[in-house]
């Protein structure tokens, strides 16, 4: 398997979004200082019209939906990672469980309180990293018959926050993520994690983007020939 084409861009954020990342006092607080690399590639994959429709959720397979993907991604590391206020959110249990007894007994606690709070990212953060594959503004533009320097893609828990992708030519390095190597059963052991961001986003140290290019490479076959 060949080096895939390594596209540097540039993510940032235009409306507020947020994951149940980090636990903290009555809720969550969104890991802000990265974007995993999995939702990256299901987002850029999600604009670009690549993703199947359907009606339900197939079963969770990452390493089947990633190989299918045209692309894949690198973590994008903030450059200005910054939270919002925590805001309240209400589960509204009457309308998505009803009041069975087993149900509203939960309420108090954890993931079914009726209210909790968010903190989401707000808009204007920068996140930098890699698509590894096709180069996607030349496939968009190809697609739209003109000049596509910037996409729109989905990102956040049910979708909720936008972000602009942009090329950034200057970006030279971009981290990999190890539990997604591992997902692909490559030997991890000789890739020592830098950052330990949570379980799922396990992070090299930075490197160029033709030594990560290569790696990636080797986890899965690409179209080749799609250069810049």
């Amino acid at each position: 398997m060949g080096a895939p084409v390594a596209t540097p861009v540039r993510a940032v954020s235009l409306t507020p979004f947020h994951y149940h990342s980090l636990a903290v006092p009555s809720g969550t607080a969104t890991l802000s200082s990265y974007l995993a690399d999995r939702s990256m590639s299901y987002a850029l994959a999600g604009a670009m019209g690549a993703l199947a429709a359907s009606t339900a959720l197939p079963q969770k397979d990452y390493r089947r939906d990633l190989e299918a993907l045209p692309w894949l991604c690198s973590a994008f590391e903030a450059q200005n990672p910054r939270l919002l206020p925590p805001i309240g959110k209400r589960l509204n249990l009457d309308a998505e469980g009803g009041y069975q007894k087993k149900l509203m007994d939960a309420t108090g606690t954890g993931n079914l309180k009726t209210w909790f709070y968010i903190q989401e990212v707000p808009p204007g953060v920068a996140y930098e990293g890699a698509v590894f594959g096709p180069d996607p503004f030349k496939l968009a533009s190809e697609a739209e018959g003109r000049k596509i320097e910037s996409l729109i893609l989905r990102t956040g828990r049910h979708l909720g926050g936008l972000i602009e992708l942009r090329r950034a030519p200057e970006i030279e390095e971009a981290r990999l993520n190890l539990h997604t190597a591992k997902l692909f059963g490559a030997e991890v052991e000789a890739m020592q994690a830098d950052v330990f961001a949570l379980y799922d986003i396990q992070l090299t140290a930075p490197m160029k983007l033709a030594a990560a290019a290569e790696i990636v490479g080797s986890w899965r076959g690409f179209q080749m020939g799609a250069s810049a």
